[in-house]
């Protein structure tokens, strides 16, 4: 079923060029025009920012039933939603992006429900709202001030959204709402299991790969609280593993479309992909899922819980390591050959920091340097390695100047 995203602010916001910003980022958007009955304001285009009708034509298409919504904003002034607009984007199968009025995005969101995510979008004061409705140049003065306590009504109805922004700066704004977006509209979700412990380039790069060769909308790092068939006394804790995976997700070169998930550290322990994917599907029942997996997990597959039951409905692929035989992949598996090589393991950064913490403790700081260096260049997102690295230069610092131990 199609999904539509609703995005209402008072006048001035800024929430057209937010909009406008966020289409650019997801092709498959596709705004909804509205009829007003007003005229064009300075550049404004007929067809292209909004179908501009008399006042006796849109009287005429309400007695026709030809909006979905419909308000008088402004005295004498009406703006609607058209049914024709709505149907001819889902019959492309496209998202339906509303740029609407306040009563209008509530209301639409009361007809569309869970169908429905809506945005209020507001700008960071009150003064700022009235710099830019000045600065626009486009209303009297006595028109700004009318736009401004209707402003002040029309904020008091933000908590009838979904979700509140501020639209401080377009660019971070529309990262926030990308966030948001991304998740709520991808068709095709690519799944990738794992403890990320910690998680490193690599994970990134073949996650990167996936959606440069368009496997799927979206991947997801699914950071698992403990592998059932795995010893967890190494594994650092939960939260911390999410938090670094949140971040390595948002300095990929697609931070909405590659993002972390704790689903699983929600869910009773431990931790079954079928269970997982159970959940999943019942709360996004549209969504197409597929797994990513390395090829040492793809060759014990026919291992896991209901492991029938999850090769015979989900896609399954595979980016493969030197030396794995591929005949033990799951038959039918999709294997990237041509992914990037993977020469970091998270194994190998956890000896590292494990090897860099003994020459600390030791006092051997250049050695311990070193290591820490070498883990944070495999896992740049490695906190602890960044941590190590910080105090060995306040120890080299004071050492440099302090002469009476040299």
């Amino acid at each position: 079923m199609s999904k539509l995203l609703i995005f209402s602010a008072p006048s001035g916001s800024g929430k057209t060029t937010l909009v406008r910003e966020l289409m650019s980022r997801f092709p498959r958007l596709e705004f909804s025009v509205s009829a007003t009955s007003r005229a064009p304001r300075g550049q404004e285009q007929n067809g292209r920012d909004y179908h501009f009708v008399t006042p006796d034509e849109f009287r005429r298409l309400v007695a026709e039933d030809a909006f979905v919504e419909w308000e008088e904003v402004y005295e004498g002034t009406c703006y609607g939603t058209l049914r024709s607009e709505i149907e001819a984007i889902h019959r492309r199968e496209n998202t339906c992006v509303f740029d609407i009025d306040v009563a209008g995005g509530v209301r639409l969101k009361e007809i569309f429900g869970d169908r429905a995510r809506s945005f209020f979008v507001q700008a960071p004061s009150a003064e700022e709202l009235r710099r830019r409705l000045t600065g626009r140049g486009t209303d009297s003065p006595e028109s700004i001030e009318k736009r401004l306590a209707k402003a002040a009504s029309e904020t008091a109805r933000a908590e009838e959204f979904d979700h509140i922004v501020i639209n401080d700066e377009v660019s971070r704004a529309a990262d926030e709402i990308s966030r948001i977006v991304a998740p709520f509209i991808s068709r095709r979700v690519m799944l990738y299991f794992g403890s990320f412990n910690p998680v490193h380039r690599g994970h990134i790069a073949i996650a990167e790969h996936a959606i440069d060769r368009g496997l799927a909308d979206m991947v997801v790092l699914v950071v698992s609280p403990q592998n059932p068939y795995k010893e967890s006394d190494e594994l650092a804790p939960e939260v911390e593993r999410f938090e670094m995976a949140e971040r390595a997700a948002a300095a990929s070169r697609h931070p909405w479309l590659i993002q972390a998930s704790a689903v699983e550290l929600t869910l009773p322990r431990p931790s079954y992909t079928i269970d997982t994917l159970r959940f999943l599907q019942e709360q996004l029942p549209d969504t197409e899922f597929s797994i990513l997996v390395g090829g040492d997990n793809a060759a014990s597959m026919s291992g896991w819980r209901e492991a029938d039951k999850i090769l015979g409905r989900y896609p399954i692929f595979v980016y493969p390591r030197e030396g794995d035989d591929p005949s033990k992949f799951p038959a039918g598996a999709t294997v990237l050959d041509d992914a990037p090589p993977l020469d970091v393991s998270s194994t190998e950064v956890r000896k590292l920091l494990e090897s860099g913490r003994e020459h600390y403790r030791a006092g051997d700081f250049g050695a311990a340097a070193n290591d820490f260096a070498r883990a944070r260049e495999l896992s740049p997102q490695s906190v602890e390695a960044a941590g190590y690295l910080e105090m060995i230069d306040e120890i080299f610092s004071f050492r440099n100047t302090d002469l009476m131990n040299p």
